[in-house]
């Protein structure tokens, strides 16, 4: 359990004190205040800050009781993550982990290795420093996975029952898309015949790799004349209406998942991927259940991590609160 120390300064000579020191000074020392600490390490309000930052956060420092409410709960938050970080040295992952962890980073961002490395130097961080931070994420998502995922479980009746409960967020007003693309791009009123051959013959080649299962997204960075390439050829969402009425025809009958023919516009030939293809109406839970279960677990894992910070981890660890 956490100890939260109580530390009782008197008030007037706590006004005076700070009366006598600049006002930069004061801010300093608002800022650098220890919130906590774990194993003997400070946790400043500083800290504290960065952290609610990190996650999208604005951490509120005025003294009234909800924005201590908020500041506890981001540093029971941070606590966990600390207690984390302390424990995962102990977890024993193998080179051949990490080196699936960084392919996989690699796939999921359509880089290849060069390129990482790369990007890495513009920044200043050596290959070595980033694989050591990859090792610790490979150990960390093992501990996680031991001490949290395992013991996550969600059945088929909660599934059902949440979705019951949700029909208006599976309910569909209007029937949409969710496209990628390819685009093998050329300018009809001046490109000459031979190479507008030459850029269809391409295009029937990228969709044939990506027909016969080639990763779309990695075509599409690697290939596509479109600024969408930087996304792995995403597109985004679409209503009918929405779409040039020459790739509306060619992806009207596909189903999620499938791939155009090669269509030609103004603007070259394009490859288009139907990523999605939501019909108006209700969504059949056979289509839903996964994001359903998805949503369910990684609840059930907050609520899990907490409990085994709270009651396990902690027990290993000194902690002391000051908020």
């Amino acid at each position: 359990m956490i100890e939260t120390a109580r530390i009782i300064i008197g008030a007037t000579l706590l006004c005076l004190l700070l009366g006598m020191l600049p006002a930069a000074a004061r801010a300093d020392q608002i800022i650098n205040r220890v919130v906590a600490t774990v194993d003997g390490d400070p946790i400043t309000m500083q800290d504290l800050k960065k952290y609610a930052a990190a996650g999208g956060k604005t951490l509120p420092t005025d003294d009234s009781p909800q924005s201590q409410e908020i500041q506890k709960q981001a540093l029971q938050g941070l606590i966990g993550q600390k207690l984390v970080d302390h424990e995962v040295s102990a977890v024993e992952v193998e080179d051949d982990q990490v080196d699936r962890f960084i392919a996989q980073f690699e796939a999921g961002n359509h880089i290849t290795d060069a390129q990482l490395r790369d990007q890495l130097a513009q920044h200043g961080i050596s290959y070595e420093a980033y694989r050591k931070r990859a090792r610790m994420e490979v150990q960390k998502m093992t501990m996680l996975q031991r001490e949290v995922h395992d013991k996550v479980v969600v059945t088929h009746a909660q599934i059902e029952a949440f979705y019951k409960a949700h029909l208006s967020d599976f309910t569909v007003s209007q029937e949409r898309f969710k496209l990628a693309q390819i685009l093998v791009a050329f300018d009809p009123t001046t490109t000459p015949p031979m190479l507008i051959a030459a850029a269809r013959a391409k295009a029937v080649e990228l969709r044939k790799k990506a027909a016969k299962g080639d990763d779309f997204a990695a075509l599409a960075a690697k290939f596509s004349d479109d600024d969408s390439k930087n996304q792995g050829g995403e597109l985004g969402y679409f209503k009918p209406d929405d779409i040039n009425d020459k790739i509306l025809a060619a992806i009207s009958k596909l189903k999620a998942g499938e791939i155009s023919e090669v269509v030609q516009t103004s603007h070259g030939f394009h490859i288009v991927k139907v990523e999605e293809h939501q019909q108006a109406g209700v969504k059949p839970l056979s289509e839903v259940s996964e994001a359903i279960r998805q949503k369910l677990s990684m609840e059930q894992m907050e609520a899990q991590f907490k409990v085994w910070v709270s009651k396990e981890l902690i027990k290993n660890h000194s902690v002391h609160t000051y908020l």
